[in-house]
């Protein structure tokens, strides 16, 4: 229900206004922002009619009466402003469903549950009770459907209810109607009762509900203390106040003047009974946006990635360039092996496109004759030739992400590994594509302390444009791209190299022996500048929302495919105020639960996802790297019943898709398998009868090594 109240109150203003809930104990609107704030009702009062009439109430206020002409009524008396408040709710009220007419029914459910729920303190009130003033607030606020038997006079003031057009026309109207209350009330004293609250322990006043009863009680005790309180500022004489706490009808102070002071009762319980049904344990919510996003300072370009390790090693030792040359080594030979098996991959998918192409294809008649049928023109009508069209085809694009966070290190092999495939599988297809690594290390040049510092500040170089109503990312983040389709060949080596090498530094280095690589290599050490960090995925999201949208423009992409690479959660993203996480997202808020695995960042993380896909049209695959599958317990919900099954999945097919996620699909992969290149050892001594099993064997593992570009490509063909 709630997450429709903001698209609700744009609608109804017609501009942009925005409806926040927090806990608060009365509804207020920000004039500057334009912001509509609703207090947490508690869950039993919570009512969709009465949220509705709210809503529209208060919207109406912030469109019709003004500001300034509200604040200049400070300084006239609690009297004055009573009458003017209940005046102009029914004007701005009848402007609202003037407007617009579906709000009526809200309105009239509204009030119909509040009138049950006798928030008016009307319960046990004879209409002869009622002050004109209540008889007026009570009429308006039932949309006329409460009958009240007003005199000639009574119903002239009603009329000109009807007629005020603006705020001014109201306050001239309170002044009329207070004067003729005063004058009543000085012709018969005994009006004076109509002005005081009804009694709590008065008899006709007693419900059914017990604790509805309690309730009117402290009620009335409220009432009359904060009218005592005003009678003791007023007055000053300490007999006087003794004497108004002895009367019955304690609601009654004297004015400036000396006479009764006169207000709406039913007005002043609605205000006091609608605060005693928020919600006083509700958590403070913080209400945030996007921040805006500064490319030039988040993405470190690929020929700066190539510039850093080329001046890094050339500072190299003789010994430790051997080792390099090693590792450079390495890396043609893996991608070597790995080309036959892309080149059949790249057969697959053209076979899948071509599929889907020929069942998407129709065909239709062209008015020309087919020679051929001619002869058949006597018992066949279908002698023309005909024609095989195919819709027309999108553009495509391809966006890779890549964590380099320290949880990734003992998975940094084989993730590595299999994008490089998914790189040379793009190359080979010839789609546009950009690949980038995410992390948040010392790029900024900045120590630990101060990154933690720094990381809520935004400045001239900082990558997150942000303000007090803006997430606040960490400042340090940046995008490292890897590999684009317009690289040249020489660079996109140059870039395997470095990555290749990077990871084998990470995962034989920091673990040392888990790798198990027979030909052990002493890898000479990266520049700090690309040390594993945490884990900024979700700032990462919020940069991809400017970057799709060049991608797509310098490449001229209808549909652009976003695969993350990724064994974790994403870090938390606070906001200014703190509290329960509000994110605007398409003119939306959505709201980002506390999580202890990572304040908020898994529910941000599926709704930039969301956004991201909404906006662009993206498909996203998300693929969760894991050691074994009882490293899923944390991340993937699946039925105790099913447990088995999703076991045995997961051990023979090496994955498991989920469609669960933020994700379009996302795949939980066994990171520890290595990509197999080797189809068959040696057959000189293996028997002919054993060669063929021997041989589908080894493909078999070499394509169940590939299991991120087999489903990969299912998931784009």
């Amino acid at each position: 229900m709630k997450k429709n109240k903001s698209q609700l109150a744009k609608l109804l203003a017609t501009e942009n206004i925005e409806v926040q809930e927090n806990a608060v104990k009365t509804a207020s609107f920000d004039v500057k922002n334009r912001v509509l704030t609703i207090p947490t009702l508690k869950e039993e009062h919570k009512s969709k009619h009465v949220y509705d009439m709210l809503v529209g109430h208060e919207v109406s206020h912030a469109l019709h009466t003004p500001a300034d002409g509200w604040m200049k009524m400070s300084d006239r008396s609690d009297e004055f402003r009573s009458f003017v408040n209940v005046i102009e709710d029914a004007r701005i009220d009848k402007l609202i469903q003037k407007k617009y007419p579906g709000l009526t029914n809200d309105y009239l459910l509204g009030f119909k549950k509040m009138y049950k729920d006798n928030f008016f303190g009307t319960k046990g009130r004879q209409q002869s009770e009622y002050a004109l003033i209540d008889k007026i607030n009570m009429y308006y606020k039932s949309s006329k459907t409460l009958n009240f038997n007003f005199n000639k006079k009574e119903n002239h003031f009603v009329k000109l209810v009807d007629a005020c057009k603006s705020f001014a026309d109201v306050q001239k109207l309170a002044e009329d109607i207070l004067g003729y209350c005063k004058e009543e009330l000085k012709k018969n004293p005994e009006l004076k009762k109509s002005y005081a609250p009804k009694e709590s322990g008065d008899e006709e006043s007693k419900g059914d509900n017990e604790s509805e009863s309690s309730d009117n009680q402290k009620l009335d005790k409220n009432t009359e203390e904060k009218l005592q309180e005003f009678l003791s500022k007023e007055t000053g004489e300490d007999k006087k106040q003794e004497d108004k706490k002895e009367d019955k009808q304690g609601a009654l102070a004297n004015g400036a003047d000396g006479d009764i002071q006169i207000v709406s009762i039913t007005n002043q319980n609605y205000d006091e009974a609608l605060q005693k049904q928020v919600d006083d344990n509700a958590s403070t919510r913080s209400y945030a946006t996007v921040p805006g996003v500064r490319l030039n300072k988040l993405i470190i370009p690929y020929k700066e990635y190539i510039k850093d390790f080329a001046k890094d090693d050339a500072k190299l030792s003789s010994h430790e360039k051997e080792d390099l040359q090693k590792c450079k080594d390495k890396t043609k030979k893996f991608m070597d092996e790995s080309s036959s098996v892309v080149n059949y991959l790249v057969k697959e998918f053209e076979m899948k496109k071509n599929a889907q192409l020929h069942a998407r294809s129709t065909i239709s008649k062209t008015g020309i004759i087919d020679p051929l049928k001619l002869h058949s023109y006597k018992y066949a009508e279908d002698i023309f030739k005909k024609m095989s069209s195919i819709p027309n085809q999108k553009n495509h694009g391809m966006m890779f992400l890549l964590d380099w966070s320290g949880s990734m290190q003992r998975n940094l092999m084989p993730t590595t590994e299999q994008l490089l495939n998914l790189v040379m599988f793009c190359r080979k297809i010839n789609i546009p594509f950009s690949v980038y690594k995410f992390l948040n290390n010392s790029s900024a040049g900045y120590s630990y302390s101060e990154r933690m510092a720094n990381k809520m500040k935004s400045h001239p170089d900082s990558p997150f444009i942000t303000d007090s109503k803006t997430l606040q990312p960490d400042q340090t983040t940046r995008l490292v791209q890897l590999f684009t389709h317009k690289q040249s060949k020489s660079d996109f080596k140059r870039c395997a190299e470095n990555l290749h090498r990077s990871a084998m530094y990470f995962s034989d280095y920091g673990y040392r022996g888990r790798y198990n690589d027979p030909d052990h290599i002493n890898v000479p050490s990266i520049t700090h500048k690309y040390y594993l960090s945490s884990t900024p995925l979700n700032e990462a999201f919020i940069a991809m929302d400017p970057m799709i949208a060049k991608f797509r423009k310098d490449y001229k992409t209808d549909k652009v495919a976003l695969v993350t690479l990724t064994d974790g959660s994403a870090n938390s993203i606070s906001s200014v105020d703190g509290g329960d996480l509000m994110i605007k997202l398409n003119n939306r808020y959505k709201k980002c639960e506390y999580s202890w695995r990572g304040s908020q960042g898994k529910d941000l993380t599926h709704h930039l996802l969301d956004n991201l896909k909404k906006k662009y049209q993206l498909q996203t695959i998300g693929f969760f790297l894991v050691k074994k599958y009882n490293d899923l317990r944390y991340t993937f919900n699946v039925p105790y019943a099913k447990e088995a099954l999703a076991r045995k999945m997961f051990t023979r097919d090496k994955f498991i898709a989920d469609y669960g996620t933020g994700y379009d699909v996302y795949y939980y992969v066994k990171s520890d398998t290595k990509v197999v290149n080797k189809v068959y050892d040696d057959t000189a001594t293996v028997k002919k009868s054993q060669l063929k099993r021997m041989f589908m064997s080894g493909m078999k593992k070499r394509l169940e090594s590939r299991v991120l570009l087999q489903n990969f490509i299912k998931r784009v063909a």
